[in-house]
């Protein structure tokens, strides 16, 4: 057998160990780029997929009261992780009945209160009317959670009393937040007097802003 052509061989070569090196280097800079990108891209996704959950589960407990002729309330129960769930059985906050309707929220999800919350001003002001009279409670709070009545109308149960739609001090809303414990980005579900559940994200840090989606 003859051997193959000189000027064949060296055309058939292999790359050098500075190619090599200059590749990897090219695939390590690009992955130091795309890689922080798609951790934001992943905690964003969560922390939508959080809200957008609750804000079902509290529409769903609006049809299911309607449906029942009661009032049913939706609370987060403190976990690891948490877990949003309407009360249907009637044990309170601390208690989930197999009859209730339940999610999950992922564990770098946290609900939090109202008064941790950014530029809630902002917020009230882009789903209530201005100059409206509406009591607007934190659902977060075990004594008043997220309620509705058989009319499909957010109602407030207090002092031992049948659950009002309006107050002596105006029509029921509520809002809940929650926060991704590591990006520390903010969302939020809201319920209008009309019983509109809402969902919501705060971006842009300190000077951001609150948008429906």
């Amino acid at each position: 057998m003859k051997n193959m052509p000189q000027n064949r061989l060296s055309k058939e070569r292999g790359f050098t160990l500075v190619e090599l090196v200059i590749v990897m280097a090219v695939a390590l800079v690009v992955a130091g780029m795309a890689i922080p990108n798609f951790v934001v891209a992943v905690r964003s996704a969560r922390l939508k997929g959080a809200v957008s959950d609750f804000a079902g589960l509290v529409q769903n407990e609006r049809i299911l009261a309607v449906d029942a002729d009661a009032f049913y309330s939706a609370y987060v129960l403190v976990g690891n992780p948490e877990q949003g769930f309407v009360d249907i059985a009637g044990k309170g906050a601390t208690t989930i009945d197999p009859k209730d309707p339940v999610i999950q929220i992922n564990n770098e999800i946290l609900q939090m209160a109202v008064g941790a919350a950014p530029s809630t001003a902002a917020l009230q002001g882009l789903f209530l009317p201005a100059n409206a009279t509406v009591v607007l409670y934190d659902g977060s709070v075990t004594a008043n959670p997220i309620t509705f009545g058989p009319r499909g109308l957010p109602c407030y149960v207090g002092g031992g009393q049948a659950c009002k739609t309006r107050t002596a001090a105006g029509d029921v809303a509520y809002w809940l937040f929650f926060q991704d414990s590591n990006s520390k980005n903010w969302g939020a579900v809201t319920v209008t007097p009309a019983g509109r559940v809402q969902r919501w994200l705060f971006s842009g840090g300190a000077t951001g802003t609150w948008a429906k989606y």
